[in-house]
């Protein structure tokens, strides 16, 4: 919880992670005698408006720093038992999974199996929206039948709210998004979706068993004249990619029906709709997806989305203002590490040098208007970070700030299930004596 940055961050009784750690002892008796009693209630939740873009905001709802590790508790309890029943394209908030493999799943989708047909279905609301009586069933279906867990789950759901007028309001329905157990909730209620739309292709009971998936889709593709039909879900933003309009417009309604009766939630009309990638373009989480030809085959290609990119310039520019006023080493490493970050995580989209190049340009005139011009004058961190590349740069504080349009796209990966195995055996033979380790290790490298 301290490495959390929103350990920093305070709820309604004003204290965070420092608070706690002051009284630690005390405070690790007091979870374990209200949990082992049944006795915890939870405290208030600090309701915050966030700006979402466009003049619109998005209500982030904070529950007090001991609240925040008592759901911490809890998720490391439930976590490992639920996450067995997760569907495979669902990459949110789940171990050793992220962004990456969800990016990677939508391009294999377009790449491999050529489904150019995609149902983009944005919820409305969906944290806020979330049905506590569908999430109590859903949480003893997928095996949490301790009615103490349950008890205390309940009781976390229906803390109430504290406006930023001083307003407190009863929660009937929704979870707050600031809490540490929302994103796995999210991914429960969601869960029934995603195996939903596994069973109308995939997931489809046949005469004869096939071990290899690759045989049993071949197999429905010659046999069949059902609709293909896949999803990838990253906690609420999620996508159904279809072979044909038809098949997409059909799962369309189809989800916008089942979201609606089994699981009480709403679609936000204005946002959702049918894309097809060999004409227009989706977006997901932050980036743009699109098609492309290439030697007669059509290919994906991927950009940084155009609300991504406002964000970035408005970003970096804010930065080096500050930094024009402070002219520290701490703030030229903060803008360095927000630099990094954009990088590391936009280097995902295929035309990621062109996206931050034009970017780069425009700050590039911000930092000679403000600091003059640049020069090849470079610290040992900018050259071991951008060793292949001789752009002009400025020193601040004896710090050379990062390069922004210094980014080529990196090739991204699949989730591995064989990886996820290792990391599970290795835990398993975490205790065992230090020959069997090395054996261990030769059975890998095989």
């Amino acid at each position: 919880m301290k490495s959390n940055p929103g350990s920093k961050t305070p709820g309604v009784d004003g204290k965070i992670i420092e608070n706690i750690i002051a009284n630690i002892n005390k405070v690790v008796l007091k979870i374990k005698k209200e949990l082992s009693d049944g006795k915890y209630h939870a405290g208030e939740i600090r309701r915050v408006n966030i700006p979402k873009g466009k003049g619109e905001t998005r209500p982030l709802g904070i529950p007090n720093i001991y609240d925040r590790i008592v759901q911490q508790c809890i998720k490391q309890v439930i976590e490992h038992i639920i996450d067995k029943k997760f569907h495979p394209n669902s990459f949110g908030f789940r171990p050793g999974r992220s962004a990456e493999h969800a990016i990677a799943q939508n391009n294999n989708l377009i790449n491999i199996a050529k489904l150019y047909f995609v149902a983009d279905i944005d919820i409305k609301g969906f944290f806020d929206n979330i049905n506590h009586s569908k999430l109590i069933k859903q949480l003893r279906a997928i095996g949490i039948k301790e009615n103490k867990v349950i008890s205390i789950i309940k009781n976390m759901l229906k803390a109430k709210t504290k406006l930023p007028t001083g307003e407190i309001i009863e929660n009937n329905k929704g979870v707050p998004q600031g809490g540490v157990l929302s994103p796995l909730l999210a991914n429960i209620v969601l869960n029934e979706l995603d195996w939903w739309i596994h069973r109308q292709w995939t997931g489809i009971k046949l005469k004869n068993e096939y071990s290899n998936i690759a045989n049993k889709e071949k197999s429905l593709r010659i046999r069949t004249h059902l609709d293909e039909i896949k999803i990838v879900r990253y906690a609420d933003d999620f996508k159904l990619y279809c072979k044909s309009i038809g098949s997409a417009q059909k799962f369309f309604k189809l989800t916008k029906l089942f979201l609606k009766e089994r699981l009480k939630l709403e679609i936000s009309e204005k946002k959702s709709k049918i894309v097809n990638l060999k004409k227009q373009s989706s977006e997901f989480l932050g980036i743009r997806i699109t098609t492309i030809k290439n030697s007669g085959k059509r290919t994906v290609r991927t950009f940084i989305s155009s609300k991504a990119k406002m964000s970035i310039k408005k970003t970096i520019a804010k930065e080096i203002t500050q930094l024009k006023k402070t002219c520290n080493k701490y703030q030229a490493q903060k803008y360095n590490t927000i630099v990094a970050g954009i990088q590391n995580y936009y280097c995902k989209a295929t035309m990621v040098s062109k996206d931050l190049g034009e970017i780069g340009y425009i700050m590039g005139r911000k930092l000679i208007k403000l600091f003059g011009k640049g020069s090849y004058t470079k610290d040992k961190s900018y050259c071991r970070r951008y060793r292949n590349y001789n752009f002009k740069v400025w020193n601040v504080a004896e710090v050379t700030l990062y390069t922004i349009g210094a980014c080529k796209y990196k090739i991204v990966k699949s989730y591995s299930s064989k990886k996820e195995m290792f990391d599970k055996m290795d835990e398993e033979l975490n205790e065992t004596s230090d020959l069997k380790a090395i054996e261990w290790e030769k059975i890998k490298a095989k």
